[in-house]
C-alpha cells in the first residue's frame, strides 16, 4: 500500500531502504538497531514497516508490530531537517491506518519521558499515558512512559486521521 501527495510518498520499507533507515536513526536516537535486526524487521510477517519519502528521498520511518489484536509502535523516526513540517503526524496517521487495516483494536508505545514533542504528537491522536518503565532505555538510564491508544476505532481518533491527511492533501495543492 502507497501513498503518494505531490512529492511525498508513504509506502512499505523493504530491504534497500536499510541504510538511509539507519542513518536516520543515527540523527535522530542515541542508540539504534542493528542492519541485521531491522532487516528480521522488515521480513516478519508480524511486522510492518513504513518509510516517509520527499523528493524521492527517506526523511522518516515508522514501525507496527501485531501482537494479537494490538499493534506495538517500535519506531518512529523524522529526520531533524524534515522536522516541524506535519511529516511525523503524517507517519502517525499512516501508522494508524495500517493498524486498523490490520482489525488491531489498540496500540501502545513507549517514549522517553523527556521527549515532550513527541508525546505531544502521540496525545493529540488519543494515546494517553498508562505507566512507567523505569531506566528503559539503556543509553541513558531514562524512563520510558508507556502510552496506550485503547480504541483505534473511536470517531475522534478516525477524525484526527482524516484531518491529517485533508491539511497535508491541502497544503500540497497550495504548494505544488
Amino acid at each position: 500500500m502507497s501513498m503518494v501527495v505531490g512529492e511525498i510518498e508513504i509506502r512499505d520499507a523493504i530491504e534497500d531502504d536499510v541504510g538511509e533507515i539507519l542513518s536516520i536513526d543515527d540523527l535522530v536516537f542515541s542508540t539504534t538497531w542493528s542492519p541485521s535486526f531491522l532487516r528480521q524487521q522488515l521480513c516478519s510477517e508480524k511486522c510492518s514497516h513504513r518509510v516517509i519519502k520527499k523528493a524521492g528521498k527517506i526523511v522518516g520511518h515508522s514501525g507496527l508490530m501485531q501482537l494479537h489484536d494490538e499493534g506495538h509502535v517500535t519506531t518512529m523516526a523524522v529526520s531533524p531537517s524534515s522536522q516541524g513540517f506535519g511529516l511525523g503526524r503524517l507517519l502517525l496517521a499512516d501508522l494508524c491506518s495500517s493498524a486498523i487495516a490490520l482489525s488491531l483494536a489498540a496500540i501502545t508505545l513507549e517514549v522517553r519521558v523527556g521527549n515532550m514533542i513527541a508525546q505531544s504528537l502521540y496525545q493529540k491522536f488519543g494515546f494517553v499515558p498508562a505507566g512507567v518503565r523505569p531506566n528503559y532505555y539503556s543509553d541513558t538510564s531514562e524512563d520510558a512512559l508507556i502510552m496506550w491508544l485503547n480504541d483505534l476505532f473511536d470517531e475522534k481518533v478516525q477524525e484526527t486521521i482524516e484531518e491529517t491527511n485533508k491539511k497535508f492533501l491541502q497544503a500540497e495543492v497550495k504548494n505544488g
